[in-house]
């Protein structure tokens, strides 16, 4: 009875083993993939096609990022060429399978682009120099070549990232073809360093503007040719002199004048020294409105900034004026600028100063500049014309609806002799006053009070605004048309006209 007993269990504990074996999970694995051919550095996406429960996801991607993934459809980024394994483990509750397709995925080169970093644009002769190799597409090959521009001597190196000496001075070319099995791309860099002799330095120097007024900052660049160590900036203006040992100063100018600039560049075996007379001017600020320096632009640099719009062509061109070289403006008859009405820039019944450089052949009547007046007779305005008549070679006005104070000058205005003349229009109070190259042309006094010369009309330079439009137009070439709300000394004028 026992061992009936015992044979009985066996029998049920079988029976219930099968019946858990068959009411089970099979999984019938299989998977595949977006792509099973791409580029390094191109990403697939894998896709799990299996039936069956599934609770677990376990991938494994030879040569792929991430190697390794638990969900059921992974992105995976190959960044190397070559064929690759894939290999995925499922689960449930009762099942674990296994798959793995051998060389399922073949990864290929990408496009070549040649790329190449150098770390000194100006190097030493015989300097140990690195150049770096930052192509795409993974290169396996490297030939970089190194052309003397003078001689056409040329260094070669197949190292990826070469150090190299160079013995001939002067700039060389630079060439770099990277390439991998499939690709291949060709870098050409002209004249892409510089090699200097260690005991040659030629000092050389820019700035960002040459024409400001007191306040302004102006910003001065090393250009020198050669490997310097040191820098010696001087800056001077009479007994005004600034001095700077940064290599690209920015330098605060709180006095006008007109200033050379001496730059002086070391390193531990030369030097060498560069002087320009007359390089920067600086203007007085002190009630400064308006500051036309004509610096290849119509652009008010003063401190309003005011806006301006040209009338017709106005060509800017460099030109030596009184010694020194001078971007200016050129009118051919045709064009003036026009700016725009302001409040803060009008005259009305206060002082003023105009100052402009002036260089005509033109015996044809022109306007200097006008404020206001295309109202015609009796409008509110101010201006200085040539030529008016043969009394009237220079002429200064000043207008309201009670009439004009007037000063004309004849020979001694002429102007039309082709060289550059300094014009300076001055009132101050019921006083006009015009100067010539520094000195006291003509003056008068009003004998009709003070004349209010703004209204909302614009101010003109080069042309003249009237009932009939616009009229008397320039001929000739204007520079720094400077403007002030007070009335200049004579100390001062003669300081503008030696800038």
């Amino acid at each position: 009875m026992r061992n009936y007993c015992i044979a009985l269990l066996l029998f049920f504990t079988a029976l219930y083993s099968c019946k858990k074996h068959d009411t089970g999970n099979p999984i019938n694995i299989d998977f595949t993939a977006s792509s099973f051919e791409l580029k390094a550095g191109d990403s697939i996406t894998f896709k799990d096609i299996s039936t069956g429960t599934v609770s677990n996801w376990s991938w494994e991607f030879e040569g792929g990022a991430p190697a390794n993934s638990n969900l059921s459809g992974p992105v995976v980024t190959y960044k190397i060429p070559g064929v690759y394994n894939v290999t995925l483990k499922l689960r449930n509750a009762d099942n674990e399978v296994i798959l793995t397709k051998e060389k399922m995925i073949t990864v290929g080169y990408n496009n070549v682009t040649a790329r190449a970093g150098i770390f000194k644009k100006i190097i030493m002769q015989n300097e140990a120099v690195h150049f770096k190799d930052s192509s795409d597409g993974l290169p396996t090959k490297w030939k970089w070549e190194f052309e003397q521009v003078a001689n056409g001597k040329i260094l070669v190196s197949e190292d990826q990232n070469p150090q190299m000496n160079f013995k001939d001075t002067g700039y060389y070319n630079l060439k770099l073809i990277a390439s991998n099995p499939t690709y291949s791309d060709t870098l050409i860099l002209p004249m892409a360093f510089y090699i200097v002799d260690p005991y040659i330095l030629v000092a050389d120097f820019t700035s960002d503007i040459k024409s400001v007024y007191e306040g302004q900052t102006v910003r001065f660049s090393d250009q020198s040719l050669g490997l310097a160590t040191d820098w010696e900036w001087k800056l001077q203006s009479g007994s005004d002199i600034f001095k700077t040992t940064d290599k690209n100063p920015a330098i605060k100018f709180d006095k006008a004048g007109l200033y050379a600039v001496t730059l002086t560049v070391k390193n531990g075996l030369t030097s060498h020294t560069k002087t320009i007379q007359n390089y920067l001017k600086v203007i007085p600020a002190g009630a400064l409105v308006g500051y036309f320096p004509f610096d290849f632009s119509a652009t008010d640099k003063g401190p309003l900034n005011m806006a301006t719009a040209e009338r017709g062509k106005i060509s800017f061109t460099n030109v030596q004026r009184s010694g020194n070289e001078a971007a200016v403006s050129t009118f051919d008859g045709s064009a003036g600028i026009v700016v725009t009405d302001n409040s803060s820039f009008n005259f009305g019944s206060g002082d003023f100063t105009v100052s402009v450089w002036v260089q005509t052949s033109s015996s044809l009547r022109m306007m200097l500049w006008q404020e206001s007046g295309k109202n015609g007779s009796r409008d509110n305005q101010t201006w200085l014309r040539l030529n008016s008549s043969t009394t009237q070679y220079t002429a200064f006005n000043t207008e309201d609806e009670n009439g004009g104070s007037f000063i004309g000058v004849a020979e001694a205005g002429n102007l039309a002799n082709g060289k550059w003349n300094h014009l300076v229009a001055i009132r101050s109070g019921l006083q006009t006053k015009i100067y010539l190259n520094g000195s006291l042309l003509a003056e008068r006094t009003s004998t009709t009070g003070i004349k209010n010369v703004s209204n909302a009309g614009n101010f003109k330079i080069g042309m003249q605004e009237g009932t009939g439009g616009f009229n008397n137009y320039f001929i000739g070439q204007l520079d720094d048309l400077i403007i002030y709300k007070r009335a200049l000394t004579e100390a001062e004028v003669k300081m503008l006209y030696k800038l």
